[in-house]
């Protein structure tokens, strides 16, 4: 019987999170003749919010770092060190547990998220060099305004773990809290993310890792027509910067297949790396945006 009662639960948040998800797209404002561009924007919001991808879902076969200066290379003792050119791939899915608890269209919802980076094309062993696990829990919070064309959509507050799972000297991980911001400005939309590490969550192998990744993130969303291109620059204000492009289109008309290309520059692409500066670019596909 109490099996029966929490799936019922389940299905009945699962329902109205699916009301709230619709309030985030309604707060979004476009003029009638831009109907592709719309259609485009619904697609990216509400898999943004829905019940399976969070972050972007990708894989891309074909990974070229430009510079030579893996951690790896230096601090492990590789028969067949990683090559420039690799295998990534990203999963990224979320949950809605509950929603509209105190009044306001609040979601709350848990979410996992894996990057992996794959030394497909090395002689001997097609080995992961690194993978990065980030679980998180959040609150979204979709905000009634009027329908201007620019102006703050919603907000999000959270916490969340982020860690290699190597342990011992290879460690890399940290637990954190943060914000995140969601404005619209005309065709362009903006996410203004901070981050708060609490005294002691970094562990002794990268106490110095804000010191690279800086505090947040800024990052413009760009749609037009069946296209979404997404920037994002993060900068502690010392020297350590990076910025990070992502562009998506999708195939032979599919709504959920796309050709995905990204590119990095800078610190902190993953967690072993986060004191190189890495220059790098893929190419390959994505299943949500």
């Amino acid at each position: 019987m109490k099996k029966i009662v929490f799936l019922l639960f389940l299905m009945f948040v699962g329902l109205s999170a699916q009301e709230s998800r619709e309030d985030l797209y309604a707060n979004i404002s476009l003029d009638d003749e831009h109907n592709i561009t719309k259609a485009t924007i619904k697609q990216y919001v509400t898999s943004s919010f829905n019940v399976s991808a969070h972050q972007a879902n990708y894989f891309l076969p074909v990974s070229y770092r430009f510079k030579d200066d893996y951690y790896d290379v230096v601090n492990h003792n590789y028969n067949d060190p990683p090559q420039q050119l690799e295998t990534e791939f990203q999963v990224s899915i979320k949950f809605d547990v509950a929603s509209n608890i105190f009044g306001l269209d609040e979601i709350y919802t848990v979410a996992y998220t894996q990057k992996s980076f794959w030394q497909l094309y090395t002689a001997s062993s097609a080995y992961f060099r690194e993978s990065n696990y980030n679980p998180e829990f959040f609150i979204t919070f979709p905000l009634r305004v009027s329908q201007d064309t620019s102006g703050l959509r919603g907000m999000r507050i959270g916490a969340a773990h982020q860690s290699n799972g190597q342990g011992g000297i290879y460690e890399r991980s940290w637990n954190y809290f943060y914000s995140d911001f969601y404005a619209q400005l005309g065709f362009i939309f903006v996410d203004l993310k901070l981050w708060y590490s609490p005294y002691g969550s970094r562990e002794k192998y990268n106490p110095d890792l804000l010191d690279y990744l800086g505090n947040g993130h800024l990052r413009f969303v760009i749609p037009y027509k069946k296209n979404i291109l997404e920037t994002t620059f993060m900068s502690a204000f010392n020297g350590h910067s990076s910025a990070e492009v992502h562009y998506t289109h999708p195939v032979y008309g599919r709504d959920d297949l796309f050709v995905y290309v990204k590119g990095f520059m800078g610190y902190g692409e993953s967690l072993i790396d986060y004191q190189t500066n890495v220059s790098k670019l893929g190419i390959g596909f994505s299943i949500s945006r």
